[in-house]
Formats: structure tokens, sequence, C-alpha cells
């Protein structure tokens, strides 16, 4: 009965992980691509899938500073994650996902679209049954 538990806690971990690497990916995008048409209805759609405070962090920062530069810039950027790994599971219900994400920048102050390639690591909470983001850390 101990193994049969043992066994079944490693199935729904690695589901865990795996439904939070999968909501990490599309989030990242939703999050890091942007046109500046639309942007506060990008800032709405993407506040809804995070949590805690990094949700008003987020909102605070997309408002005050990025909006007004992508405005300016008339910036439009696609994010497009090019590989995704679980790093650690810290929490029951946090899993810390590692992304490389490529951006690609149009504005017009650019002659030609620019290719950006980050590295992300996103902490995702387990929220209502949902995988939210809780934190960002750029590197």
């Amino acid at each position: 009965m101990v193994m049969w538990k043992a066994a079944d806690d490693r199935r729904t971990l690695a589901s865990d992980r795996a439904a939070a690497a999968s909501a990490a990916s599309v989030i990242i995008e939703k999050m890091l691509g942007y046109n500046y048409k639309s942007f506060d209805q990008h800032t709405r759609e993407v506040s809804a899938l995070l949590t805690g405070g990094f949700k008003k962090e987020f909102v605070q920062a997309a408002t005050q500073v990025v909006k007004p530069l992508a405005v300016q810039n008339q910036a439009v950027i696609q994010a497009k994650v090019s590989e995704v790994s679980v790093m650690s599971t810290p929490g029951l219900a946090d899993v810390k996902v590692l992304l490389f994400v490529d951006q690609s920048t149009t504005s017009a102050k650019l002659a030609s679209p620019q290719i950006d390639q980050n590295r992300v690591i996103l902490t995702m909470s387990q929220t209502d049954g949902r995988w939210l983001v809780s934190k960002v850390e750029a590197f």
C-alpha cells in the first residue's frame, strides 16, 4: 500500500510539473508579446494569469512604464518560447520553470525587426486549480 501511494504521488507530481510548464509557456508568450494598439486589453488578459503580489507589480509596471514607451514607439512584440524545463518544485503548490523566449520587435524606431533572446524563470503557483505566475525572474 505504501509503495502504491508513493507511485501515485510521483505521478501526481509529474502531472503537476507538466501542467505548470505548459501554463508557463502560454503565459510568458502572452506576457512578453503585445501590440501598442491593444495594450490595455493585453494588460487585463495577462493580469488574469497572475497571482499574489506579482499581479499588482505587473499591472503597475505595464501601465506606468511599458505602455507609454510602447505607444510612443508604436511597438509590436511577438514572443515565442523555444525551450521550457521544470527546475524545481519548492513547495507543494509551486513549480519553478525555466523558459527560453525569443522576442521579435517591430517599431517606428527600428528599420527592421529586432530579435531578442531571453531566459526567464517563472514561479508557477497553483491557485483554485489553475497554474498562475507568482514571480518572474529574468537573467
